[in-house]
C-alpha cells in the first residue's frame, strides 16, 4: 500500500469523526453525556492541532503558531467549561470547542500540501 493512500485515509477518518462529534455535542441533551463528549471533543481537537503543527517545517514558524493557537482554544474552552456552571459558558465553550475543530481540520488541509 502506499504511504499516501493511508494519509488520506487518516484525514478522512479525521474529518468524519470530527463531524459526527460536533454533531454528538449540539444534539445531546443530557448534561453528564454532552460533558463526556465535550471532554472527548477537546482532546481531539488538541491533537488534531499538535499533528497539524508537528507536520510543517520547522521555518514555517507562523503557520505553525496557526496551528498551535487553534489547540489553544480548546485549552481555553476546558477552562471556561469547568470555571463555572451557567448555562451561557456551557454554550460558549461548546462553539469555542466547534470552532477548534473546524479550522484545525480546515488549516490541516490547506496548509500541509
Amino acid at each position: 500500500m502506499d504511504l499516501l493512500f493511508f494519509s488520506v485515509l487518516l484525514f478522512i477518518v479525521c474529518i468524519v469523526a470530527s463531524i459526527i462529534g460536533v454533531f454528538f455535542l449540539f444534539c445531546i441533551q443530557t448534561r453528564k453525556i454532552q460533558d463526556v463528549v465535550f471532554f472527548i471533543l477537546a482532546c481531539w481537537a488538541l491533537y488534531i492541532s499538535y499533528r497539524n503543527a508537528s507536520s510543517i517545517p520547522m521555518n514555517h514558524m507562523g503557520q505553525q503558531m496557526l496551528g498551535w493557537a487553534f489547540g489553544f482554544l480548546a485549552a481555553i474552552a476546558l477552562l471556561l467549561r469547568y470555571a463555572g456552571k451557567t448555562e451561557a459558558r456551557y454554550r460558549i465553550s461548546n462553539v469555542m470547542v466547534a470552532l477548534s475543530i473546524v479550522s484545525s481540520v480546515l488549516t490541516l488541509f490547506l496548509l500541509n500540501r
